[in-house]
């Protein structure tokens, strides 16, 4: 389950980084200024499309430090000011080399791995319920 809490203080801290106000993150990932609002006031959860545009929108920025906050040499985002253009090709691989890396990760802090979930480029996504 998606630490809010923890989610939004890594958005603030990208929003920081690349010195966007809410409006101009909005802009930025294609979505509502209230949309952003909203979440940062945390009258709303962020959606999965939600977190899928800000993860197109921000080459530096992975899926497994924006969910999970988990920060490596490998998996820690390289926050500048230079403004790059969204992910095309090659997303659906990143992805796939991300979900492994969780999956690796999961394994090593929990032991056992309850549910493993696909995000796809589209929005949509899949759960896997591993048998025990």
């Amino acid at each position: 389950m998606l630490n809010t809490e923890m989610f939004l203080n890594r958005l603030e801290e990208l929003m920081e980084n690349y010195q966007l106000n809410a409006a101009g993150f909005a802009e930025r990932i294609g979505v509502q200024r209230s949309s952003v609002s909203h979440i940062l006031s945390k009258r709303n959860k962020p959606s999965l499309e939600f977190i899928l545009k800000i993860y197109n929108a921000f080459e530096d920025v992975k899926l497994n430090w924006l969910l999970l906050g988990i920060q490596d040499s490998t998996t820690a985002p390289t926050l500048t000011l230079e403004k790059k253009e969204p992910r095309q090709e090659g997303a659906l691989e990143d992805l796939e080399k991300e979900e492994q890396f969780v999956k690796q990760a999961l394994d090593k802090e929990k032991g056992t791995i309850v549910q493993i979930i696909q995000l796809y480029e589209d929005g949509s996504f899949r759960s896997f319920f591993p048998k025990s």
